[in-house]
């Protein structure tokens, strides 16, 4: 999912329970039921561009859900809890980082054989935050996003 549906499912979230654990939890969890529904994101063709590109347009993705976030909800959840929410829904997505970061390459699918502690325990959060992952195609992975944000805004309401 992209950082953006991931944030403003946790404002939803937020703004919904008032309840800054529940909320806190919540918007973890939403994480993992967002990335199950099939979707697209700057991530699905990584290999393909070069990992400095794929960081800039991870901070990018990032910034923008903070934003986007920020804009919708700041007047209806407290601003301490609305970061706090927005970053745990997109904590799973910065965990796998040091994969693509340190070990991933684009020939590189898993560690080697010789690979230390740090790599497999990098691959070992890559693959558990991954085991759920529902990607497709643009534009349709994009028209999903859409839905699932509409379907928690009418749940939630």
């Amino acid at each position: 999912m992209l950082a953006t549906t991931h944030a403003i499912v946790a404002g939803t979230i937020a703004a919904h329970t008032q309840n800054p654990v529940t909320a806190i939890s919540l918007s973890f969890f939403s994480h993992f039921v967002l990335d199950a529904i099939p979707h697209w994101d700057f991530g699905t063709d990584w290999r393909k561009r070069s990992k400095g590109m794929t960081g800039v347009i991870a901070i990018a993705d990032t910034v923008m859900g903070f934003v986007l976030g920020i804009l919708l909800f700041k007047n209806v959840v407290p601003f301490p809890l609305l970061c706090i929410v927005i970053a745990v829904s997109m904590l799973p997505d910065w965990m796998e980082a040091p994969w693509y970061i340190f070990f991933a390459a684009p020939k590189k699918k898993e560690p080697g054989k010789k690979a230390g502690f740090l790599e497999k325990l990098c691959f070992g959060i890559y693959k558990t935050e991954n085991a759920i992952h529902s990607k497709t195609t643009f534009p349709f992975g994009v028209l999903t996003q859409f839905a699932a944000i509409a379907f928690f805004l009418v749940l939630l309401a």
